[in-house]
C-alpha cells in the first residue's frame, strides 16, 4: 500500500485537531427571521455627505432591500416593527483589505487559520462586505462563491486570489520565515505568483483570469527589507495584463519609490500608505495627478509595533469580544525560544514610523486623494472586524473627521468595489439592507461604533454573542 507523504498527514492531523476545538459561533442567522419589517425612530447616517440626517426616520425593509424612508410615524400596515429608540443607523461597514485565510495569533502559536471564524468576526463588528487581498487559490474563490449563495454565513466577499511578486519577494520571504516546513510547500504556491519577466507576468495573469478574480494584487515592497522586488517593467506588464482581462489591480507599497513605480505602471489603487518613510512630494503628486485612491491600513502597522513597546495600549472591548481567548493568552508573552531577529528591523521601523504614517495620510488627504478604509486583518495581534474600528480611529488621528472616516468605510469603499451603481454602502431606496444600529453619535465619537445594538445582513438581524459572554 502506498503511504501518504508526512506533510499531508500532518496537515490532516492538525486540521482534525482544529475542528475538535471549535469555539461557539460569534454570529448566527435564523433562517426563519423576517426580511420585511419597519425599523422605526432612527437617525440616519448620510454616507455620501458623511453626516447625520436631521430628525428621526422610519425605514421599511422588504425582502432584504430598503423600500421606503420617511419621517418617523409613517403608516406601514402589516409589517413587523423594530423600535430603533433614537439610535444611529449606518450602512454596513466595508473593509477593503482583509486576509480571510490568515490568523491573528503570533508566529510562536502554531494554529491553522479558520476562515469561517474570521467571517463571523467581521459580521459581529458590523462589517458586511470585505475585499480579500491575498489568499490561497482557488480556495478563496470557492469561499467567495459559497458566501454568495448562502452556504456559508459571512459578509459579501470580493477576492484577489494570490499576490503577484518577484521570485522570493513579499509575501514569499515572510511565509518562509513564519510557516513550518511542512506547510510552506502547500501554502506558498497557492498564496503567491512569483514572476521575473513581463512575459511570465502576462502568462500568469492569463492563467488566473478564468477564476474571475475581482482585482489583482501586486506586491511592490520589500518585506523583509532585503527581499527582492518587482521591476517597473514587470509591474507595468502585470497591470496591463490585468486590464486586458477586465481586472483592476492594486499595488502593495511601502516606500515612495514603490508608489512612483506603481502609479507609473497604471495601477488602479494602492494597498497601504507609505509606512517606512516620509512620503515624498513626487509620490504625493503622482498619486493625486492620476487620481489613484489609497487604502491606508495604518492600524496593521500599529498592531505590529505594540510588541516592542514596554507598555502597549490595552485592547478595545470589541477586540476582546471577537478575539479567541487562546490567541490573547499567546500574545501576552513572547517566549524566549522565539527568534525575532529576522523581523525585528521591520517591527522597529513600525515603531519609528508611528507618526510618519499619519502625516503621510494627511498629505494625501490635503492633496485631494481619496483615502479608503482597510484593516489588513487578521494579522499578528490584529483582529478581524474589530481592526476596522481601529483603522477609523487612526484615520481621524491623521486629520480626517469621524464623518469622513465613516464615509470612507461605507460609501467610498463601496463605490471603489462596485462603481457608482453599488447596491450597498449607503442608506437609500433599493440598496441592500446591510445595516448597523448603534447608540450614541459615531459622527462625533467613533467609540459609539464599538457596541452595535444590531447588525442586519440583507435585512436579517443577526444573533451576536461575544467571547466575553458565558456559556
Amino acid at each position: 500500500m502506498r503511504r501518504a507523504p508526512l506533510g499531508i498527514l500532518l496537515v490532516i492531523g492538525f486540521t482534525v485537531l482544529a475542528s475538535c476545538s471549535r469555539e461557539r459561533a460569534l454570529v448566527t442567522r435564523d433562517p426563519a427571521a423576517p426580511r420585511t419589517f419597519c425599523l422605526r425612530n432612527v437617525r440616519l447616517f448620510d454616507a455620501p455627505r458623511g453626516a447625520l440626517v436631521a430628525g428621526l426616520r422610519d425605514v421599511v425593509i422588504r425582502e432584504g432591500r430598503i423600500a421606503a424612508i420617511a419621517p418617523a410615524g409613517m403608516n406601514v400596515p402589516g409589517a413587523p416593527e423594530i423600535d430603533g429608540g433614537g439610535g444611529v443607523l449606518l450602512p454596513g461597514l466595508v473593509d477593503l483589505h482583509v486576509h480571510l485565510g490568515a490568523d491573528s495569533g503570533p508566529p510562536w502559536r502554531l494554529a491553522l487559520p479558520n476562515p469561517s471564524r474570521n467571517l463571523e468576526a467581521f459580521l459581529y463588528a458590523g462589517v458586511t462586505t470585505v475585499l480579500d487581498l491575498g489568499n490561497l487559490t482557488p480556495d478563496v474563490f470557492r469561499l467567495r462563491d459559497a458566501v454568495a449563495v448562502g452556504d456559508v454565513l459571512g459578509p459579501r466577499v470580493f477576492a484577489a486570489g494570490p499576490m503577484f511578486t518577484a521570485p522570493g519577494g513579499h509575501p514569499v520571504a515572510l511565509l518562509r520565515f513564519a510557516l513550518p516546513w511542512w506547510l510552506r510547500w502547500y501554502v506558498i504556491p497557492r498564496f503567491s505568483r512569483e514572476v521575473a519577466t513581463p512575459q511570465e507576468a502576462q502568462k500568469q495573469v492569463a492563467e488566473l483570469a478564468p477564476a474571475r478574480p475581482d482585482v489583482l494584487k501586486i506586491a511592490v515592497d520589500r518585506v523583509p527589507f532585503e527581499a527582492p522586488r518587482l521591476t517597473p517593467e514587470v509591474i507595468a506588464a502585470l497591470a496591463a495584463s490585468a486590464h486586458q482581462h477586465g481586472i483592476r489591480c492594486l499595488a502593495h507599497v511601502g516606500r515612495s519609490a514603490d508608489v512612483v513605480d506603481a502609479v507609473a505602471a497604471g495601477v488602479d489603487a494602492l494597498a497601504h500608505i507609505v509606512y517606512l518613510e516620509e512620503m515624498s512630494d513626487a509620490a504625493v503628486e503622482a498619486v493625486a495627478a492620476k487620481h489613484v485612491p489609497v487604502i491606508a491600513t495604518i492600524s496593521v502597522f500599529d498592531s505590529q509595533e505594540r510588541f516592542l513597546l514596554d507598555r502597549p495600549p490595552p485592547y478595545l472591548d470589541i477586540e476582546r469580544e471577537v478575539a479567541s481567548p487562546g490567541v490573547l493568552d499567546a500574545l501576552r508573552v513572547v517566549p524566549p525560544s522565539f527568534d525575532r531577529k529576522p523581523v525585528e528591523p521591520v517591527l522597529r521601523a513600525m515603531v519609528d514610523g508611528h507618526e510618519t504614517r499619519r502625516r503621510n495620510v494627511a498629505k494625501l488627504h490635503r492633496a485631494g486623494v481619496v483615502v479608503l478604509a482597510g484593516s489588513d486583518s487578521p494579522n499578528f495581534g490584529h483582529f478581524p472586524g474589530a481592526s476596522l474600528h481601529l483603522e477609523l480611529r487612526d484615520l481621524v488621528e491623521a486629520g480626517m473627521t469621524p464623518g469622513e472616516a465613516l464615509r470612507a468605510a461605507t460609501y467610498e469603499n463601496a463605490r471603489f468595489l462596485s462603481g457608482a451603481d453599488a447596491d450597498y454602502g449607503e442608506i437609500a431606496l433599493g440598496k441592500r439592507a446591510d445595516l448597523v444600529l448603534v447608540d450614541g453619535d459615531p459622527v462625533t465619537d467613533l467609540a459609539a461604533l464599538d457596541h452595535p445594538r444590531a447588525v442586519f445582513l440583507e435585512g436579517v438581524a443577526l444573533r451576536r454573542r461575544s467571547h466575553l459572554e458565558g456559556d
